[in-house]
Order: structure tokens, then C-alpha cells, then sequence
């Protein structure tokens, strides 16, 4: 999906165009097609459990792509690379373990989605402005980040959608989450392709990797009231064990065989 991003008109990017014209490559919709069926089985685990357990494991993912990155690539693994994975199992075990999330609200309150659409739309349009001075990495890294910001109030829709359709085929079809989830999805989709296409993958991938679940987690904790069996000095293995999970995630996401599948020639 890099690849054909990459290969893009410039002039397409933060246009709807852009995903018009990458429709038209089979390989982009090839990967569209996998990534709906983890959108499905991730819409699935957020109707039964917490949103900061399932977005907390969602960049695991990372995990299973790398050795087949690797195998495709032709690529070796670094020592890196292993510490990076290591870093992030041990630090998402020790977390959940300390953390001991449980499951709070199923959806924000009005006053809670207000919130957050305000600060998700003013965020986006914020780093939109940035976005536009920046060149190269820089804008990489502003248009990943817009984009898991919109893809975390995804979930947090999708979460919404999920549960209204727990009641009922009915009550799903008249809640607005369900619209919303193609909003925020092809707008999240959008300006992901536009980080691809105007930055390496190096840049791109890790922001939003670490972005999206951030968010959630924040989301899920603040505005669900979810809660964490961790506090007073408990906090500090739990932030210190965080930060080694976001750090392997950033590693494993950095990793030259998971570049190169992505700079692989279009086809």
C-alpha cells in the first residue's frame, strides 16, 4: 500500500482523488481487502471487551508482519529487530498485568463525544496546517499523526456501532456510530495514504502505530471509564513498561525488512 502511496501524483495528496486512484492498482486493494477483515475481527473484540485492551494489542500485529516482511523481502532480521519484539511483548505483558484493565462505559456520554470530536477535528486540522509547511519527514510525521488520531476516534465509533448492533440489527441501523464509522474511516484511510505518499515509511509507520492506540487508551480511560488496578507508586512499572512496549513498537515499525516490503516495486 506504501508503494503505490508513494507512486502516486503528487498533486493527489489529502484528496479524495488520491484513494480514487489507488483503487485502481489490485495489489492497494488486495491490501484493503486484509486490512477489513482485521477491521472486522478488531469491530468484533471492541463490542466484548475494553477499548484500551483491544487497541492496546492491535500494534502486536507488528509481530506477525515482520517475519513475513522478511521472508518476502529477502531481508535478515537484526539483533534490533529481536530486541524490539522482545521490548514489546514483555512490555504489553508486564502492563496489562500491572494494569488489570476492566471493561467501564460502552460509549461516551454526550458531553464525552463532544469532547472528543472537538479535540480530534481541531487536532487534525491543527497538524493539516503544519502538515503544509513541512517537507518530507516532517510531514510524514504530521499527516501519520492526523491520521491515528482520526483512525483512534474510529474505534471509539466502532466500539459505539458495535454496541448498539448488540442490541439489535434494528438499533444498530439507527445508531449514528454505524454512519460514522465510514466517515471517520475513509477520512483516517486518506490521510494514512498521504503519509505514505509524501515520506518515507521509516517516519510514517511508527507515528501512526503508536498514535492510534494512544488515543483509544486515553479515550477508553478518560471518557469510558475504564479503569487500571495501578496506582500511586504501582504507576511507575506501569508507565515504565509502557514506554518499553511503545519503544519496540517504534523499532519493530523502523525495521529495515518491514521498509523494504513496502518499497517493493508496484505492480
Amino acid at each position: 500500500m506504501h508503494t503505490q502511496a508513494r507512486a502516486a501524483p503528487a498533486d493527489r495528496a489529502l484528496k479524495p482523488s488520491l484513494l480514487v486512484h489507488l483503487a485502481q492498482q489490485p495489489s492497494w486493494l488486495a491490501g484493503i481487502g486484509l486490512q477489513i477483515v482485521g477491521f472486522g475481527l478488531v469491530a468484533t473484540a471492541l463490542g466484548m471487551g475494553s477499548l484500551s485492551l483491544v487497541q492496546a494489542i492491535a500494534p502486536v500485529g507488528l509481530l506477525v508482519a515482520l517475519p513475513l516482511a522478511a521472508r518476502v523481502s529477502g531481508k535478515h532480521l537484526r539483533r534490533a529487530d529481536w530486541l524490539g519484539a522482545a521490548a514489546t511483548i514483555v512490555g504489553l505483558a508486564v502492563a496489562l498485568v500491572i494494569a488489570d484493565p476492566a471493561t467501564g462505559r460502552d460509549t461516551p456520554s454526550t458531553t464525552g463525544w463532544i469532547e472528543l470530536l472537538v479535540f480530534a477535528g481541531v487536532s487534525t486540522i491543527a497538524l493539516l496546517v503544519v502538515a503544509r509547511r513541512l517537507v518530507d519527514a516532517g510531514r510524514a510525521v504530521a499527516l501519520a499523526t492526523a491520521a491515528g488520531i482520526v483512525l483512534g476516534l474510529n474505534a471509539v465509533v466502532t466500539k459505539g456501532a458495535a454496541t448498539a448492533f448488540g442490541e439489535g440489527i434494528g438499533t444498530g441501523l439507527a445508531s449514528w456510530e454505524t454512519y460514522g464509522i465510514a466517515v471517520t474511516g475513509l477520512l483516517g484511510l486518506l490521510l494514512m495514504q498521504s503519509a505514505f505518499q509524501v515520506g518515507e515509511i521509516e517516519w510514517s509507520l511508527p507515528t501512526l502505530t503508536v498514535t492510534n492506540p494512544v488515543l483509544s487508551i486515553a479515550v477508553g480511560l478518560i471518557l469510558l471509564d475504564e479503569t487500571v488496578s495501578a496506582h500511586g507508586l504501582a504507576l511507575i512499572p506501569l508507565l515504565a513498561s509502557l514506554a518499553v512496549m511503545v519503544w519496540g513498537v517504534v523499532a519493530l515499525a523502523r525495521s529495515p525488512a518491514l521498509v523494504a516490503i513496502h518499497e517493493l516495486p508496484a505492480t
